[in-house]
Order: C-alpha cells, then structure tokens, then sequence
C-alpha cells in the first residue's frame, strides 16, 4: 500500500493480483489467477482442493510460487491486462516479471520492480529450495532484470547486492510507517521496566531466543509478545517455554500497532543471521517502535544496528545470543531508557514513511517525464 498512498492523490491507480478486496479503495482492481489452477478453477472446492494438492506433491515447490510464472498464466493474465491503459507498472514478484516485462514492451512503458529484499537468497538456509526454487529465480533475474528502469529495496546492503551480482541500480525504500502524534511514555525508577515484541509467529525468526533472553533478567523486567498467526503449532510451543512475567497478548490491526505499543518501554528484536535477508533486514516493526516512541534494543543485524547508532534509538547486543542482549538492558538505567524514548520522539519525523513516499513519487514523476 506504500506506492498507492504515495500516489494516489496524483495518479489513476490500478491494481492487479490474485486476490484483494478493493470495495473500499479508491483505485480499480483487477483479478488475476496463479497458473496451473487454470485447468479447473472453475470446478467444485471438493475437486479444487485435491487436483491442487497433488499439483503440490507432483512439482514439491510452494505451490503459487512456482506456478506465477507459468506460461499458462502468463498468457492468461497478459490477455486481461493487455486491454488495459497505463503508463508505468510496478511490480512486487520476481515471479511476475515475465508477464511485466510482456506487458511493458507492449505498451513501451517503464517498470519499477519493489523487490523489497534480496529474491535470490529468500530461503538460502534451506538446501531443498537453495536446489529447486534457487536456479529458476536466478534464470528469470537474468533474463529479465535488463528489461526493469528502477529497483526498490529496503536497505543499502541488498542495493549493493543487486548491483553486484547483476548491475541493477536501486534506491532504498524502507519499511518506514506514517508518523504518529504520540508523545513517550514516563518511566520512574523503581517501576518494572517493560519490554515488548509483536510480529509474526515464524519458526525462522526464533522468538524464543526473547524467551531466553528473559531467564537472564529479574523480576524487575517484563516481556508482552504481541504475535498474529501460528505456524503449525509454533505459537502453542512458545507459550510452553515462557515463564512468569512473559504475557502473550492478543495483536491488534497493523495501523493501530504504534498506538498499542506506545505504553511500553523498550521494543525487542532479536532476528537470527540465518539467511541472507534475516541477515540484512530491515522491518516494519523497527519503524512501528520509533513511532510508538520505545528505546529499542535489538541483536547486531547490520541496517537495524546502523540506525540504532545513527540516531542514537537505544542499545546493540555483541551478538546474537540472548544473554547479550539481556547484559546490554540491564546496564540500562531508568534515565537512559527515557533518553532513548525522547531519542525515537525526536526523529519521528524523519524515520516516518512520509518522506519515503515523496521519494517514491519522485522517482514515478521522473520515469514518466522520460517517456
């Protein structure tokens, strides 16, 4: 929704994809379909749900994944939207860049493609999809990647890595949210300091190293995780690790997150090196704790870390572990943290998505002016 907040009030918007309900938006949008659900989308769900799990079983990929760039697909989806005026396209999936790419020289407009992070290495901790998923995005990276004008990510590291392994210039769009209107929270010493982490409930991102990181801390210190979804059974497990003081709270809609979290005092993220991207993110909710005017204490990942220091936001762990990070807090005093949330209220402003969409515009004002 960042390019569409972005533009909107100055471009005809129209989105295209496999599902979205646009009732309430003020753009069109258009419905497209996956691929090998083309041979019977239109049958009963009794007979959907089988024909696609054997499709799954039969190609041992995630089964939308590999089917976006299907040729079927392509050639189904290219035939809606070719009857369909525009003057620039922006596309979030390396997996649609062969009907973008199709659909740009047929119209001989320009392509922005929002990779966000780096696609070639999503899951390079995992050998099976390093062997199966790994070599089809790199032929269509190759193939294709010529064809795109401007590359967005979210961080100089992955910008660096698209240069280097296929000399495609980005500009660096972050995961910044719009600014709040809040003002930080009073912490008196003596009070129990309270710390908070909302997310996804990913196995990948081992939240149970913030469960740890509790053991090494006393009762003067409480942890609420905040966490939507369940990733078979992962939510379940964590609970059973955790420990008094720990509370799993029930998670509230994305635009009120800043809001809910304003009442705590440190925002924590420990997020494991164990892939490429895990590596160098750089996330929303990292912008969700400056809005909500937190200290923030986070492990050493690289683009977090360099704002944390930049705008002095708070504190960096020596390593990954949980008994790092746990030290670094407890040398924290209650002056300190309140330091740190004045910190996050004083670049509020700057680190908001604001100035990320005047970017964003910009960048569409120049491709069109070029055309």
């Amino acid at each position: 929704m960042m390019e569409v907040n972005a533009l909107k009030s100055h471009y005809r918007l129209i989105a295209a994809g496999d599902s979205y309900d646009a009732s309430k938006q003020d753009f069109e949008f258009v419905s497209l379909i996956k691929g090998f659900l083309t041979f019977h989308y239109k049958y009963p769900v009794i007979l959907r749900v089988p024909f696609s799990f054997l499709f799954k079983l039969y190609f041992k990929l995630p089964f939308a994944r590999r089917t976006h760039s299907n040729k079927k697909t392509v050639k189904y989806n290219y035939k809606i939207l070719k009857e369909k005026q525009f003057d620039l396209i922006i596309v979030h999936h390396l997996w649609d860049l062969p009907l973008v790419v199709k659909l740009a020289r047929l119209k001989d407009v320009k392509i922005i493609f929002n990779a966000h992070e780096y696609y070639p290495l999503e899951c390079d901790d995992n050998e099976r999809w390093m062997k199966k998923e790994h070599p089809i995005l790199m032929q269509i990276a190759n193939k294709y990647f010529k064809d795109i004008d401007v590359c967005f990510c979210v961080g100089k590291i992955i910008a660096d890595k698209y240069k280097e392994e296929f000399d495609l210039i980005s500009i660096v769009i972050t995961n910044a949210k719009p600014f709040y209107n809040l003002t930080q929270t009073l912490l008196k010493k003596g009070e129990r300091i309270k710390l908070v982490h909302h997310g996804v409930a990913l196995r990948m991102r081992n939240i149970e190293l913030m469960i740890e990181m509790m053991n090494y801390l006393d009762d003067g210190y409480s942890l609420d995780l905040v966490l939507v979804g369940d990733e078979y059974g992962y939510l379940k497990e964590l609970k059973a690790l955790a420990r008094k003081n720990i509370n799993f709270v029930k998670p509230v809609s994305t635009t009120e997150i800043s809001n809910f979290i304003n009442k705590y005092d440190i925002g924590v993220y420990i997020l494991p090196n164990n892939n490429f991207n895990n590596t160098y993110a750089l996330p929303n909710k990292f912008f969700e704790f400056v809005q909500a005017r937190l200290a923030i204490a986070i492990a050493p990942s690289p683009e977090m870390a360099e704002l944390v220091h930049k705008y002095d936001l708070g504190i960096v762990s020596d390593d990954f572990t949980p008994q790092s990070l746990a030290k670094k807090i407890k040398e924290l005093s209650a002056e300190k943290i309140m330091y740190y949330k004045n910190q996050s209220h004083k670049h509020a402003m700057d680190l908001s998505v604001e100035k990320t969409e005047l970017l964003i515009k910009q960048t569409v004002d120049n491709l069109l002016t070029k055309n």
